[in-house]
This record gives C-alpha cells, sequence and structure tokens, in this order.
C-alpha cells in the first residue's frame, strides 16, 4: 500500500512540475535570449487565434510583468519537489514528508493563480470570438503534452 502510495505521489510530482513550469515558462516567449521555440509559439498563437501585432505585443507585455513572480515560483517548486523526492528515497520522516507535500500543493496553487490572473489580464485585449477560441484551446497550445 505505501510503495503504491509513494508512485503516486512521485507521478503527480512529476506531472504537476511539468504542467507549472512549462505553462511559466511558455509565457516568456519575449524574454530577451528566449530560445527560437517560443518565438514560434507566439507565431503558431497568434495565427490560430486571429491575433494583431498590437494584440500580440499588449499580451506579452502581461507576460512580462509577471515573468519575475513565475520565475522564483518556479524555483521554489523545483526545489520543494527535490526536496521531498530526497526526503521520500531516504525514508525521510513522515511528518515532515506530509510538510513538504503540503508546501508543494501550495506552490501549485499559486501557480494556477498566477494563470488565472494572467488570463485575466489577456482577457479585454482579446475580442469575445478570440476568447471563445482561446478557451476551446486545449492543454497542447501551451505545451502540455510533453511527456504524455
Amino acid at each position: 500500500m505505501r510503495q503504491i502510495r509513494s508512485h503516486w505521489l512521485v507521478a503527480l510530482i512529476l506531472g504537476s512540475t511539468l504542467l507549472v513550469t512549462t505553462a511559466a515558462s511558455a509565457a516568456d516567449e519575449a524574454s530577451p535570449g528566449a530560445p527560437p521555440w517560443r518565438g514560434h509559439m507566439m507565431t503558431r498563437f497568434q495565427q490560430q487565434l486571429g491575433l494583431t501585432d498590437a494584440q500580440v505585443q499588449a499580451i506579452r507585455d502581461v507576460h512580462a510583468r509577471h515573468a519575475d513572480g513565475r520565475k522564483q515560483l518556479g524555483q521554489s517548486l523545483r526545489q520543494a519537489q527535490s526536496d521531498l523526492r530526497r526526503l521520500a528515497l531516504n525514508a525521510g520522516d513522515p511528518a515532515a514528508i506530509h510538510a513538504k507535500s503540503a508546501e508543494i500543493a501550495q506552490l501549485l496553487s499559486q501557480g494556477v493563480s498566477m494563470r488565472v490572473q494572467t488570463l485575466q489580464e489577456i482577457s479585454p485585449i482579446l475580442t469575445s470570438e478570440q476568447r471563445d477560441k482561446l478557451a476551446q484551446m486545449g492543454p497542447r497550445m501551451f505545451g502540455h503534452h510533453r511527456g504524455a
């Protein structure tokens, strides 16, 4: 029973890390020195939603305002998950494992809140049709399909 639970815990940790860090990093397509694929992803996003150049710039500005917070959250989440892996693999104290799991859950919740805030800031930039298209896009649009 304990072994099954630990496998689920590891799977949850890995999946949540991928989801949060991919969403955060994908949003930084305008960062200086960003990998070329981020620019390509924004171009595809622009084409799929029919965004104007002004809309793209406004969305980049929104993402840029939140870049430092996303980066810090990503670093904190990766560190907490590394700590939890170490605790779980080295027969750590159950109370410490529980506390670290709770910390990770809180960081994941922060990530979701940040994503919602970003979407709320982007919403007025988009037309009603563009908002509908964005709402219908699956996680593959944002690169969340990796590892699946």
